[in-house]
């Protein structure tokens, strides 16, 4: 255990693959990366959960084993990290107790993240508590709670009132009565205090600190980069959950954390919905259906990097409905003045037919029929491209020589043979941190690939006829050039011809 070892997250590959033989940090089976240097890859285990190594710093080079002192150290950590929350049923016992008695004599003890009782305040003195905490309130934490903020661990961002609303109502339209909610409380709790009756919802999150307000059967303490649930109990009830009713009309909605690595997200929704579909027996027509909340700009890493190479499922095949969700504690995620200029950059992708995605004209939506999904307003369709392509909240224009929609800021550069920023830098590649899907070389991407494109050199009959075309359309310019100076050249002598005459008759005057 080298804790000195820094690791450029930018440039690290990630593997899918089985994690039971993996060691473990107190965040569960750490997961396998590596790292190319001169062209050599070095592969190595490091946490699941935290980006930063100051926050859990477990590496082990693959192939090397623990010694026994390290082993030692390891299963140290995993118990202080697990025990404050060993015994779930004793949370629950403590919540319903508290919830018997009078609003001010409950609260919360922010500083060791616990509920109180009135009698236990001696206990915690000079630390940060809230105290007469409502029906409401203890029902919904996040009302309480505070959110974390480490962007490198487990930063919370919250859903505003209306997204949570506008979602749980998509689902409920789609005829969704179970609800899997990964990093969604939001969700969890919206459904729970209104829907109670109709629909079920299980909560699964990786902050420990809803042990105080749920109970075994309602909340899992889960890491989803790693699929691990830190109780065994916890195991039973998720599978109890996803094989109800037989599996039919069961939604999943995840929120994960953006700066995460997506192929781990990716190979556990891929697990879950193959649990699903194994347990229940079922074919695909009634298959997991998925929301997944994600900004739209990492659609192409969803699509290109989140799979290995000829897997499907995951995240892969998900795709982006229009509809802008806005978070309360985020600058950025709002759709208002406040927020960012063309709106929340944040999208649902999902496997369900985007037509069965109803959104409100009220909040600026309609329904394209040609597409036959509904769309934002400033996303107009087009006829080129045959679909509505506008993705940031600004409407693309399309480029004739791409043969696709771009952004209204971008113009074709004739260097670079793309469109792009005006203030862009000719020649710039991007660089180069994995391998070409096509052909596993280093040194490109698969869109630069030389492998399945046509060579330069043609038949006799084509390297005939390419030329002729290209000289004729030179000449067309040569002779439309001509043209054009000649006609400036005339346009200069009338003007010419007009002062000399005005001066002589000024004179004549």
């Amino acid at each position: 255990m080298d804790v000195d070892i820094k690791i450029d997250r930018s440039s690290v590959e990630c593997s899918w693959g089985s994690l039971k033989d993996h060691p473990k940090c107190p965040h569960g089976p750490t997961l396998s990366f590596g790292k190319r240097i001169d062209g050599e890859l070095r592969e190595f285990y490091s946490c699941s959960a935290c980006r930063d190594r100051k926050l859990c710093n477990f590496y082990l080079e693959k192939g090397k084993v623990l010694s026994k002192i390290q082993q030692s150290f390891w299963q140290e950590q995993i118990k202080n990290y697990l025990n404050p929350y060993s015994s779930h049923v004793k949370f629950f016992i403590k919540f319903n107790e508290l919830l018997s008695i009078k609003n001010d004599n409950r609260g919360y003890c922010y500083t060791c993240e616990r509920l109180l009782n009135i009698s236990e305040k001696n206990k915690h003195e000079n630390h940060e508590i809230k105290w007469s905490l409502t029906d409401e309130q203890m029902n919904n934490p996040t009302m309480i709670l505070k959110p974390l903020s480490n962007p490198k661990k487990e930063a919370q961002y919250m859903f505003s009132k209306k997204s949570t609303i506008d979602i749980v109502n998509m689902i409920i339209e789609a005829g969704g009565k179970h609800v899997l909610c990964i990093g969604a409380p939001r969700i969890y709790e919206y459904i729970n205090k209104n829907y109670n009756d109709k629909i079920s919802s299980l909560l699964l999150d990786f902050d420990p600190r809803y042990h105080n307000f749920f109970g075994p059967l309602n909340f899992c303490w889960y890491n989803l980069f790693n699929n691990h649930f830190f109780n065994e109990e916890s195991k039973d009830v998720f599978k109890d959950y996803l094989t109800q009713d037989g599996g039919k009309n069961i939604f999943l909605v995840c929120d994960p954390p953006f700066g995460g690595r997506l192929e781990y997200i990716s190979q556990t929704i891929k697990t879950i919905s193959d649990l699903h579909k194994s347990w229940n027996k079922l074919d695909d027509e009634t298959s997991l259906k998925i929301f997944f909340i994600f900004p739209y700009f990492m659609e192409p890493a969803m699509k290109m990097k989140a799979n290995p190479p000829g897997i499907d499922g995951g995240l892969k095949e998900l795709k982006m409905a229009d509809y802008k969700v806005d978070y309360d504690n985020h600058p950025l995620f709002i759709n208002n003045d406040k927020g960012r200029k063309f709106g929340s950059p944040v999208r649902i992708f999902t496997n369900l037919p985007l037509n069965l995605i109803k959104l409100s004209e009220q909040d600026g939506y309609k329904y394209c029929k040609r597409c036959d999904k509904w769309s934002s307003q400033e996303n107009k369709h087009c006829k080129k491209c045959k679909s509505c392509t506008s993705k940031d909240g600004r409407r693309y224009r399309h480029c004739n020589i791409c043969n696709r929609c771009v952004k209204p800021t971008w113009k074709h550069c004739k260097k670079c043979e793309r469109c792009l920023l005006e203030t862009h830098t000719c020649g710039v590649k991007p660089r180069i941190t994995g391998e070409c899907f096509k052909c596993k070389s280093t040194d490109h991407i698969e869109k630069d690939c030389p492998v399945g494109k046509p060579s330069k050199k043609r038949k006799n009959n084509d390297t005939i006829e390419s030329p002729k075309i290209k000289k004729i359309k030179k000449n067309t310019n040569d002779v439309s050039d001509k043209q054009k100076k000649n006609k400036t050249k005339k346009i200069v002598n009338m003007k010419t011809t007009i002062v000399k005459k005005t001066k002589k008759n000024i004179k004549k005057l």
